[in-house]
């Protein structure tokens, strides 16, 4: 005897909503997008034209299919019509997937998700699951979607721009400078723009012109020094023109793209070059990439940023300033432990859970016994020295400042042996 199966038996259509489980995340997705207030998606309404979608209906979609491992806009829309928690979100409207993809690229949808996030863990603390006080930060790398091999170093680009301002010097004095009536002097101190370089062109072309103009008036029988003078005023024009200033346009936009960075992609720009957890070669291949870093409170995300450095020591404080509510207590790897980050948060008044960076080495007993743990040297406040477990004495010589990338100026205390010649 078997469960009675037949598809071909007319049915009352039910409410989907009595289908699905009462648990199904589809209903919170339903409660958080629908508490939204209508000014969230004031850039979404327009006056003219057919009517449109909702733009909750659609951001319901989105949400829920992201929830669910599809990214793609036809699969979306593939489970408009196949997946019964999507046609409960969607009234059973069926959307196509140009309209999805127009809309999770509009303008103002990046303020929206971040209105939606805001809401969703304010919707959370009302629930009592988490307290938006205490976080549990962390970050990793994900690859981005470009060539790996159209990278741009700021070195390299600094070393060509270098290379490229001697020649331009050069260039102008021994081959320009002679062809022209009017003298140019160039700073050999400043760099050359591709403006100025430009407008050297356009002053070599009202040259060209005038010997142009007298060559024609003028024409003389024979050889004509006025038309090997127009010969080589063609090619330093060219030179200047297609060569120099082109070269110097792409390094000063280059410039402008680093944005404080060493590399950046050529394919996106935004992306950094890092290495990756992932490393299948073994070999330390960097990869353009981005620096994700989530915060999280009870199992649930409540915060994220995405950063272009490779390590996480520079993020926590950026990372920090952009959460939108107050910090009592963070948690964190010894990837964040650096003195400027466990000064910051001391002085904000953060409680904090991060290991500094020789904690661990610390714990070991080879670096507890060794003879290179200042620990197991003595000290004298009077003299303010340190001596050797073998003897030799450590006088302080003086005070070291140095600055970091990131501007924090570090006072280092210089000591320097009392017989540099018989100290190791």
């Amino acid at each position: 005897m078997h469960i009675h199966y037949n598809t071909n038996q007319t049915i009352l259509p039910l409410e989907l909503a009595c289908v699905l489980p009462q648990n199904h995340v589809v209903f919170t997705i339903e409660k958080v997008i629908n508490d939204l207030e209508e000014r969230h998606f004031d850039a979404f309404y327009h006056t003219f034209g057919r009517p449109s979608y909702h733009p909750k209906l659609l951001l319901s979609a989105l949400v829920f299919a992201y929830s669910q491992g599809v990214f793609s806009g036809r699969k979306i829309e593939k489970m408009m019509v196949e997946n019964l928690a999507m046609q409960y979100l969607t009234g059973q409207l069926v959307v196509s997937y140009r309209t999805i993809n127009r809309f999770r690229v509009a303008e103002g949808m990046e303020k929206l998700i971040r209105d939606l996030f805001i809401a969703f863990s304010l919707q959370l603390k009302m629930e009592e699951l988490v307290t938006l006080d205490c976080l549990y930060s962390d970050g990793t790398k994900i690859e981005a979607n470009a060539n790996k091999y159209s990278f741009v170093w700021k070195k390299a680009t600094d070393r060509f721009s270098a290379k490229l301002q001697e020649q331009i010097q050069t260039y102008f004095q021994e081959e320009i400078n002679p062809l022209i009536h009017q003298a140019i002097e160039l700073d050999s101190e400043e760099s050359i723009s591709s403006t100025q370089l430009l407008d050297f062109a356009h002053l070599l072309e009202e040259e060209l012109a005038d010997l142009n103009q007298a060559i024609e008036q003028t024409p003389t029988k024979g050889k004509d020094e006025r038309k090997t003078k127009r010969r080589n005023l063609k090619k330093v024009l060219h030179k200047v023109r297609d060569d120099f200033s082109v070269r110097a346009e792409k390094y000063e936009c280059y410039q402008e793209l680093f944005k404080g960075r060493n590399s950046f992609s050529k394919t996106d720009t935004d992306a950094s070059f890092m290495r990756m957890k992932e490393d299948h070669m073994m070999n330390g291949q960097l990869k353009p990439g981005y620096n994700l870093q989530i915060a999280t409170e009870n199992q649930f995300v409540l915060h994220y940023d995405v950063f272009p450095n490779p390590t996480d020591t520079r993020t926590l404080l950026p990372f920090l300033a952009s959460y939108p509510h107050d910090v009592k207590r963070i948690v964190a790897d010894a990837g964040y432990g650096s003195e400027e980050n466990l000064l910051n948060l001391d002085e904000m008044g953060i409680e904090h859970l991060i290991k500094y960076g020789l904690f661990d080495k610390e714990q070991k007993r080879s670096y507890r016994q060794s003879t290179k743990n200042l620990d197991n040297w003595t000290y004298d406040a009077i003299e303010d020295s340190y001596t050797h477990p073998e003897g030799w004495r450590y006088l302080f010589h003086h005070v070291k400042h140095q600055k970091t990338s990131t501007g924090f100026e570090q006072e280092i205390s210089v000591y320097q042996a009392q017989h540099p010649e018989l100290a190791p």
